[in-house]
């Protein structure tokens, strides 16, 4: 395709909002209700929809793919549209729509962060297409200059551009009102214009219509080059503010809009190729001139159409900044209104400024699909606004308008296949510069609340997954950490929340739970303060980690309540982190709670923490295994999830145990062998010979030098001497650095790994 076929960047929405804003970029008011569905939305919206393209590309879209070709175009092209226009019905018949437009449509459904992402990069985009559309209209003025034999410099063009927008601005700046008025007169030059269109023709018409086209480039090209024509469907939506009755007025008036547009873009196509071949639409832009009655009226209709652009994005640009600062994602003094209080007076100031920037620049190809792709960006994230919401099935979406999710939806995924034709590099870098944008506002944490529809998807998006995984079946090799720790104070046990956010990470779920014992009544009140100050020091800092208060009874049956309880659905807590208990507490009591927890099928990590050596550089891991079936592959899988985090990563991990005599050395060192290359972890094996040494001392000597010790157990029966097995826990844990000790769930499955029994009978 050649440079001046190249197809101008989408038409902005002329949104139009409420006259009346507060001061400062403060909430916009609801301001005197004075247009109606025809001035107030119909108007600006048709007059997007025929512009430029219409009068210099509808003839080399049908040269290009025929007759039939180029239907088919507008046919998708306006299933797009349709679905958008519909999308904006329904949301508009739901809530009323404010200052912004299509950015107060994105921000209330999906919130702040994807409002900015989509606001700023509009506001930017609307305040260039200022300077496209009056130079367009300099270029056309120029050609009609050139027909009278008159040659206008460079320097020319552009100081005829600079006054048309200091003019318009002017225009803009006394009312929006007067700006509507003066796009009637716009409207009625291209009634005209139509007229003397349709009432030409040719004098040689071809013999038959050509049904295929003559041209080089593929459909997609041709359907980029289009579709810009048809993205103006949203110029009404900001007018909520100044319609007499919003709810009926928008969905009427952006249909039938769209109605009118695809009226005419079908006709005309027809018209061309009954009056003109293929090979002359292909090869001359300017045939509307040579076919109408009138030629001087299609010059009065492409002055109207790139006019009538210009004073829409004038007149929408600063109101997307008001709206922007208003809700505080940009500085609020962008807002401020002029003294009558009638329009956003610094946004339009700083409209003129990059718009004047844009019309000294000249050529602007190399930024123009840029700012195509934040227009499509737009509508593409108002369908999935109206589609999530619809799917999301949140009550407070209640729109008049009932559209199925399904069309809201498609309407999106096409708007993003159209970016993608158009120009795949401008995509990606109009998406870089949003996601940007997006992550700057979301990590400003404004506290901004809109009553957006983000709580209602992410719940939506929760039952589906666990209906689905209900019906999925469990094999154990799917086993992943969902980890309650039970750490009281975090303050006073930081190493349980640190083992526990190193074990998961982004593999399963971890939530910490800080028990208070006595009644409801009681401790309710330290109940809601202790959520508050966890979520407010500890969400930050540790943000994967969920945080709860609970009030029990009796603290080790309590432990046994939440754990069995605490969950939804099939997503329950299959392992469960404490602390080692010190020598004043109960015993019996913590036993039990032990027990009951293995009834429960919950694996068991018990951290005995060295206060004075603490977890060291985290630079080796000694994993000692006494023989308990399936601790084991436990203790590996541990070891690999602790060397996986950020702060243990390139830990050292040897695998140690004890056995009697050389036979069993060499039989243990091959199963380790094997159990270690499975398991997929870089670990050193080691098979100790226990001679006359005693265990613990055997530990003792050879983990001297580590910073974490695994150590594997089995549980006491209930007629075991409970003090006699906590003794003999103690001694071992003397030897050892900061250790956590695991007892596997009868619900995880491993690799086996087999040990002597050396350990279980010291």
């Amino acid at each position: 395709m050649s440079e001046d076929q190249t197809p101008p960047a989408a038409p902005s929405s002329p949104t139009l909002t409420a006259a009346e804003h507060t001061e400062a970029g403060g909430a916009p008011s609801s301001g005197q209700r004075r247009f109606g569905t025809f001035a107030g939305v119909f108007t600006p919206s048709v007059l997007t929809i025929l512009g430029v393209i219409m009068y210099l590309r509808v003839g080399w879209v049908t040269g290009q793919a025929g007759l039939l070709g180029a239907i088919l175009i507008i046919l998708l092209a306006h299933l797009i549209t349709i679905a958008t226009g519909l999308s904006v019905s329904s949301i508009a018949t739901n809530r009323e729509v404010g200052a912004g437009g299509a950015y107060n449509i994105i921000s209330r459904s999906l919130g702040a962060p994807a409002g900015a992402a989509i606001g700023i990069p509009l506001f930017l985009a609307q305040a260039l297409s200022v300077a496209f559309y009056i130079v367009g209209f300099t270029e056309s003025v120029q050609v009609f200059l050139g027909g009278l034999g008159v040659q206008l410099s460079i320097a020319a063009g552009k100081a005829i551009s600079s006054v048309l927008l200091v003019l318009l601005c002017a225009m803009s700046a006394r009312s929006a009102a007067l700006a509507i008025k003066a796009q009637y007169v716009v409207m009625a030059a291209i009634g005209l214009s139509l007229l003397a269109i349709f009432s030409g023709g040719s004098s040689a018409p071809p013999t038959e219509l050509q049904w295929t086209g003559a041209g080089t480039e593929s459909f997609s090209v041709v359907f980029a080059v289009f579709f810009p024509a048809v993205t103006g469907i949203m110029a009404g939506v900001g007018m909520s503010g100044d319609l007499k009755n919003p709810r009926r007025s928008l969905p009427i008036g952006t249909m039938s809009a769209i109605g009118v547009g695809l009226v005419v873009y079908l006709a005309l196509p027809v018209w061309l190729a009954m009056n003109v071949s293929s090979e002359e639409l292909v090869n001359d832009n300017y045939i509307l001139w040579q076919l109408s009655s009138v030629p001087a009226l299609i010059f009065l209709g492409v002055w109207g159409a790139t006019i009538s652009s210009a004073i829409g994005s004038i007149l929408t640009a600063p109101r997307t900044l008001q709206a922007l600062a208003g809700d505080g994602l940009v500085p609020r003094v962008l807002g401020r209104m002029d003294r009558a209080g009638n329009e956003p007076i610094v946004g339009l100031a700083i409209t003129f400024v990059l718009a004047e920037a844009g019309i000294l620049l000249g050529d602007l190809n190399f930024i123009a699909p840029i700012l195509t792709m934040f227009f499509l960006a737009t509508y593409g994230l108002t369908n999935l606004a109206c589609g999530l919401e619809r799917w999301a099935s949140s009550p407070s979406f209640r729109p008049a308008y009932r559209l199925p999710a399904v069309i809201s939806l498609v309407g999106a995924l096409a708007c993003f296949y159209v970016m993608s034709i158009i120009s795949l590099p401008a995509m990606l870098a109009a998406m870089s510069i949003s996601a940007f944008i997006f992550l700057l506002i979301e990590r400003r944490d404004l506290g901004t609340t809109f009553g957006d529809a983000r709580h209602g998807i992410w719940s939506a998006l929760v039952r589906s997954a666990l209906l689905r995984l209900r019906s999925a079946s469990f094999h154990p090799e799917n086993w992943r950490p969902n980890l309650i720790v039970l750490g009281g104070n975090p303050i006073k046990r930081p190493w349980l929340l640190h083992f526990g956010s190193a074990i998961v990470q982004d593999r399963g779920i971890v939530s910490y739970f800080h028990l208070l014992t006595g009644a409801v009544r009681d401790r309710a009140a330290d109940r809601r303060r202790l959520i508050e100050e966890m979520e407010s020091e500890l969400a930050e800092r540790l943000p994967g980690v969920f945080y709860r208060v609970d009030i029990v009874a009796e603290l080790y049956q309590g432990v046994v309540s939440v754990t069995q309880s605490y969950g939804l659905g099939n997503v329950e807590a299959n392992a469960v982190m404490l602390g080692w208990p010190s020598q004043e507490e109960n015993f019996q009591g913590y036993a039990d709670m032990l027990r009951d927890l293995r009834e429960l099928d919950r694996s068991l990590f018990l951290v005995a923490y060295d206060n004075t050596r603490k977890v060291g550089n985290r630079s080796r891991i000694d994993i000692w295994w006494g023989g308990f079936p399936g601790n084991g592959s436990l203790m590996l899988l541990l070891a690999y999830l602790l060397t996986a985090s950020e702060k243990w990563r390139g830990a050292q991990v040897n695998v140690m145990t004890v056995v009697e005599n050389e036979l069993q050395r060499e039989a243990c060192l091959d199963s380790l062998a094997g159990v270690l290359e499975a398991a997929r972890l870089q670990a050193q094996a080691r098979v100790l010979l226990r001679g006359e040494r005693d265990v613990r001392d055997i530990m003792k000597s050879e983990s001297e030098n580590a910073d974490l010790a695994i150590l594997g157990i089995g549980l006491p029966d209930p007629d075991d001497n409970i003090e006699r097995y906590f003794a003999r826990i103690n001694r071992m844990l003397e030897a050892l650095p900061t250790t956590i000790i695991v007892h596997s769930a009868r619900t995880f499955d491993g690799e086996p790994v087999l040990f002597s029994q050396a350990e279980e009978s010291s």
